[in-house]
């Protein structure tokens, strides 16, 4: 988990930090526990108290319907987001390793060819792409 950088104003209740992957927000119950301790009897016995609270809250705790709703409310929110980041990651991946097919292939078949071969093929290209450009200066235009 990571936390989020930006200064953003957020609602009493709501995590500081967000999951970097789908994987990871599959919910569970974890209580998170930060202090220092003395070697004194007295925080023993608190760190013992802390200790015992995740199963006392699993065991008793209940919690209003409208927060359960804005819990799962904001995970499903959450999890699209991460979905629509790894839908683009993918798709990105897929056009990048298209691109790699197409220029291998023009490579290839470049290679075979003769010099005034080779010089026609990049006329056409030229042309091929000139036509291109001018098609979108004319629908923009």
């Amino acid at each position: 988990m990571y936390t989020i950088c930006e200064k953003q104003q957020h609602a009493p209740g709501t995590p500081l930090t967000r999951p970097p992957r789908l994987d990871d927000l599959v919910p569970r119950k974890r209580v998170y526990l930060s202090m220092r301790l003395n070697p004194k009897p007295a925080s023993t016995s608190l760190f013992a108290t802390f200790l015992r609270m995740p199963d006392h809250l699993v065991s008793t705790a209940h919690f209003r319907p409208e927060a359960l709703r804005k819990v799962r409310a904001t995970r499903e929110d959450e999890a699209r987001k991460l979905r629509k980041l790894d839908d683009e990651e993918k798709a990105d991946e897929r056009r990048i390793q298209a691109e790699k097919l197409k220029k291998e292939e023009r490579d290839r078949r470049l290679g075979k060819m003769n010099a005034d071969e080779q010089k026609k093929f990049l006329q056409k290209e030229k042309e091929a792409e000139q036509r291109k450009m001018s098609k979108k200066r004319t629908t923009r235009g």
